[in-house]
C-alpha cells in the first residue's frame, strides 16, 4: 500500500538534494569557527592583492603621472599611510566576511539538520 505522507517526506528530502544539499555540504565538513576562519584568511588575501596593485597604481600615478620629485618624496608618509589604511581594511573586512559567512554557516546548518530530521521521519514511517 502507498503510504502519501512518507511520499511527501521523500519528495521534499529529494528536492533538497537536488537543489542545496551540494552547498551545504561545507556545513558538514567544517566547524563555524573554522569554516568562518578559513573565508576570513580568503578575503584577506584577495584584500592583500587588490590593496598592493592599489598601492602600485597610486605610486605610478605619483610618481610618473604627477611628476613628484623622487628624491624629496615624503617615503614615508606614504608607509604610514598605506599600512594604516590596510590595517583599516582588513578590520572591517574581517568583521563583515564573520558576519556575513556565520550567517551563511546557520541557515547551511539549519537546512542540513531539517534534512536529516526528514530522513528520520522517512525511517520510522513503516
Amino acid at each position: 500500500m502507498i503510504n502519501k505522507e512518507k511520499i511527501q517526506l521523500m519528495a521534499q528530502a529529494a528536492s533538497y538534494e537536488a537543489s542545496s544539499f551540494q552547498k551545504d555540504a561545507f556545513a558538514k565538513r567544517y566547524y563555524k569557527k573554522d569554516y568562518i576562519g578559513l573565508e576570513k584568511l580568503k578575503s584577506k588575501i584577495w584584500i592583500t592583492v587588490f590593496y598592493v596593485v592599489y598601492l602600485m597604481y597610486t605610486a605610478i600615478d605619483e610618481f610618473y603621472v604627477k611628476g613628484a620629485d623622487l628624491l624629496h618624496y615624503d617615503y614615508t608618509g606614504f608607509v604610514i599611510h598605506a599600512l594604516v589604511w590596510y590595517a583599516i581594511l582588513l578590520l572591517i573586512i574581517s568583521g563583515v566576511t564573520a558576519v556575513v559567512y556565520g550567517s551563511r554557516y546557520d541557515k547551511a546548518k539549519k537546512r542540513i539538520d531539517h534534512y536529516y530530521e526528514l530522513l528520520e521521519q522517512i525511517n520510522n514511517i513503516d
